[in-house]
């Protein structure tokens, strides 16, 4: 429990002064989320089958089972959300649902073109359908000649370059002059003292060391963190999306990344359970003290109060109050999706970063929970790493993705620049 008041040195009044009071982990209840409840992805991918399945075609039931387990829940996600694609396609244009024909498949790669759909999208659905003829024991239509030069069609008549995240490099501490973009240094500086604070800067800080997908940085907890005696720590990954198994990976924490967290811990009184954690915010307004009305007097009198005495206080006056309060569970995907944006935004409004109107626009936009790996990674090709090492250390199972991510980077940055940098200064 904490009084925080004006930088100034002035006095300060109760109208001004403000108490911050924090409640830990398990002390509290969190404020109960408005809206609908989750979407049981199992059975709405049971209910799309069940509508798009022509008679006398059926489902593996063993062979749906088997594969939804062996997918990670993301993954489970996508699926659904691809056959709702189709389905949606099914409803509008008349025509054999499942299993589909090439022609058919055709029809809806160009349906999904006239509405927009990024080629990326695109191919992760004919994927999906591929995944859901194997339910059926069919063949894949995705797989023919007509479907693959559909494909390729489409993806020449667009532009074949898949979005990247913009890349939160580590980049330098805020000087004199602002930032000229957003960086991970920037980002912390930006992150305030108070409790959100130290948890946004904690899960940034251990999100660049690690370069984790947002799906295994909300489930990092408190027992993954094993301390190094030199102030570092290692991290254990018991799951990913490129190791379903569960054979698990290790990363490496820096000490100013266990610098934070210690902080973040001992602030929100966290000692075990996951590690990142939604906190509810409950404010009160300062009020001022109400005395007591006066009673008239009778005709001829004058009501008089003892010397040294005050009128009695109907209402005591009262600080401004802050308290916070630690939630249970994991923060999800989105609110990390919103942690980043929202301190990006902030580092505007600090005059930390140099970038107003579409540019700026732009530059948020471009951020997701993609960007701090996309730092990293490019950041790693900057220091001469090669693509084996990095697609190693950042957990892929080909150099391809690691290569794409650092197409982007910088022409200063790369091999070229490096080497002809000292030979042609």
């Amino acid at each position: 429990m904490t009084t925080k008041a004006p930088r100034d040195d002035k006095a300060v009044s109760p109208a001004e002064a403000e108490l911050v009071m924090i409640l830990p982990a398990g002390e509290g209840s969190l404020p109960r989320r408005t809206g609908g409840r989750a979407t049981n992805r199992v059975a709405q991918l049971a209910s799309l089958l069940a509508n798009l399945v022509a008679e006398g075609a059926t489902v593996d039931r063993l062979a749906f089972r088997k594969s939804l387990e062996a997918r990670a829940e993301a993954s489970v996600k996508a699926l659904a959300n691809d056959l709702a694609c189709y389905a949606d396609f099914c409803a509008r244009v008349r025509g054999e649902g499942l299993p589909a024909s090439e022609g058919r498949v055709v029809a809806y790669l160009e349906d999904c073109e006239v509405r927009k759909l990024k080629p990326a999208s695109v191919g992760r659905r004919l994927a999906s359908l591929a995944v859901v003829h194997g339910l059926l024991g069919s063949p894949s239509p995705t797989h023919g000649p007509i479907v693959r030069d559909a494909l390729r069609g489409f993806r020449r008549r667009v532009d074949i370059l898949q979005r990247q995240a913009g890349p939160l490099r580590f980049g330098e501490g805020v000087g004199v002059e602002p930032a000229k973009g957003f960086t991970l240094s920037v980002l912390l500086q930006a992150c305030p003292g108070t409790l959100p604070g130290m948890r946004d800067a904690a899960l940034l800080s251990l999100a660049y060391d690690t370069g984790l997908r947002v799906s295994e940085l909300v489930r990092v907890a408190v027992a993954h963190i094993a301390p190094e005696s030199d102030g570092t720590a290692a991290l254990t990954i018991p799951t990913s999306k490129t190791d379903q198994e569960g054979k698990g990976a290790m990363a490496w924490l820096s000490p100013d990344t266990m610098r934070r967290i210690a902080a973040w811990q001992h602030g929100a009184g966290i000692t075990a359970g996951p590690l990142f954690r939604r906190i509810g915010v409950l404010r009160t307004k300062a009020r001022q003290a109400d005395p007591l009305p006066e009673l008239p007097a009778p005709p001829g009198y004058t009501w008089r109060l003892p010397v040294g005495t005050q009128r009695p206080l109907v209402r005591e006056a009262a600080l401004a109050t802050t308290t916070f309060v630690v939630g249970d569970h994991a923060l999800t995907p989105a609110a990390v999706r919103l942690i980043i944006k929202r301190t990006a935004r902030r580092a505007v409004d600090e005059h930390l970063v140099n970038l107003s109107g579409k540019e700026l626009d732009a530059a948020i936009a471009a951020l997701s929970t993609h960007s701090l790996r996309v730092g990293l990674t490019q950041d790693l090709f900057a220091t001469g790493e090669d693509a084996g090492p990095i697609a190693q250390a950042l957990r892929w199972t080909s150099t391809s993705t690691a290569l794409r991510y650092g197409r982007k980077l910088a022409p200063s940055s790369n091999a070229t620049a490096r080497m002809l940098g000292k030979v042609r200064g």
